[in-house]
């Protein structure tokens, strides 16, 4: 009793009601802000996560007394748990189904990116950019299959201190720089690849006699993966359900030796490289399991998962860190992209890529699964969604270790 009324007395408990009140919130505002995005055309537009990160950088500028570790462990755990459900339902086997020129494409999209990291960092680097390494990495990662790959490497690869304020400012400059490329995709790009690549030669898959399970897992691939928060598409029969909770449960499985890995390797849980190695590895490897493969709902879960961590982060951040790192930041992203895209374009040129299969892949590749359909759609080519979706999960599948690779190489510079 002593001990309470000494809590009561000092205060503490505001700090950590406020705290209770801030997890609840990250729990559920993102259910609140994805409702707005499909009643409000324009906040539509601008993104669940944009909108996220916007809020929780309110919320960190006003003084409530948060405790902002708290916050921020909480969202790092929710983001490897993540991980593993957004990879558990590709089907690596669709690749192979795939024609040609669109795995060469692709296979184009992801040395472009590795690229542009590299000869980014050197560029950054000697002008004494201090997260230049990780910020290739970042790179590297969202560029081969999209955001949720920037926000793994970043929080694996970047200092405790720096985390909030870097994958803030990445992430701010990815949607400004980002937003402005989708607009150019839907209007003046489709014919300037026209004019440079040509049309379409050839399908974009391959049909083989014995095929048909196949391209039925590549259809579910599609429909898993082609909405980022389709929750109405997820059954609500019981037995569905108790295989959505068991999916969840595996992934947590996942998180519990990532963890393990850290501490037996680093001895604490300061850092999370062996995390979300472990997590992305294992991502892959239950993939392979059918049972765990078909279970509908996974990605949309994961998905969700990072808006919380989105909010929950940019919760904890240092406003002050984050107006020092924004635009250094946005330069190395406007460039980077920039840099992808042309060269990207100039090897198509170099390989006889037509032009669909050139924009769909660099599409897969600079923003993920859920931006394919409009492009192809605005391409006026419907053929391209099941192949760009296709590529756009394998580079979430890799594209995380890849940057975690090229991250952590270039820091030995």
């Amino acid at each position: 009793m002593t001990g309470l009324l000494a809590f009561a007395e000092t205060g503490e408990w505001v700090g950590t009601l406020c705290t209770a009140l801030a997890i609840v919130a990250m729990l559920l505002v993102p259910a609140f802000i994805l409702w707005l995005t499909k009643k409000v055309k324009l906040l539509g537009f601008i993104g669940a996560i944009a909108l996220c990160y916007a809020l929780g950088i309110v919320i960190s500028v006003i003084p409530i007394p948060i405790d902002k570790g708290t916050t921020e462990m909480v969202a790092s755990i929710f983001v490897a748990i993540a991980i593993p459900l957004i990879l558990f339902s590709f089907d690596i086997v669709s690749v192979r189904y795939l024609a040609k020129k669109t795995i060469i494409s692709f296979a184009l999209v992801i040395g472009s990116a590795a690229v542009v990291s590299v000869v980014a960092f050197f560029i950054a680097n000697a002008a004494g950019l201090e997260s230049a390494s990780q910020l290739s990495g970042m790179t590297t990662g969202l560029y081969t299959g999209g955001t949720p790959n920037l926000i793994a490497i970043g929080t694996s690869l970047l200092a405790p201190e720096n985390k909030e304020s870097v994958i803030a400012a990445a992430q701010l400059s990815d949607f400004f720089v980002g937003g402005v490329y989708f607009l150019l995709i839907l209007t003046v790009i489709k014919p300037t690849y026209r004019k440079i690549l040509g049309d379409k030669t050839q399908k974009h898959t391959t049909v083989t006699e014995n095929s048909n399970d196949n391209l039925a897992e590549q259809s579910a691939t599609e429909q898993n993966t082609a909405s980022e928060y389709d929750y109405k598409s997820i059954p609500r029969d019981k037995k569905s359900i108790g295989k959505l909770i068991g999916v969840i449960g595996l992934a947590i499985g996942c998180l519990a030796v990532g963890v393990g890995l850290e501490l037996l390797i680093n001895g604490s849980l300061d850092g999370s490289l062996y995390i979300i190695l472990a997590v992305s590895i294992l991502g892959i490897a239950f993939s392979f399991i059918k049972p765990v493969r078909r279970v509908k709902g996974s990605y949309q879960i994961g998905q969700y998962l990072i808006l919380i961590f989105s909010l929950g982060l940019s919760m904890s951040i240092d406003i002050y860190k984050l107006a020092i790192e924004i635009l250094p930041t946005l330069l190395f992203f406007a460039c980077s992209q920039v840099a992808v895209i042309l060269l990207h374009l100039l090897l198509c040129k170099l390989f006889k890529i037509d032009a669909g299969t050139a924009l769909i892949t660099s599409t897969a590749g600079i923003y993920g699964p859920p931006f394919i359909a409009p492009v192809a759609n605005a391409y006026g080519d419907r053929e391209l969604i099941a192949p760009g979706i296709i590529c756009g999960t394998f580079g979430l599948a890799i594209g995380t270790l890849l940057g975690l690779g090229i991250g952590s190489l270039l820091a030995l510079f």
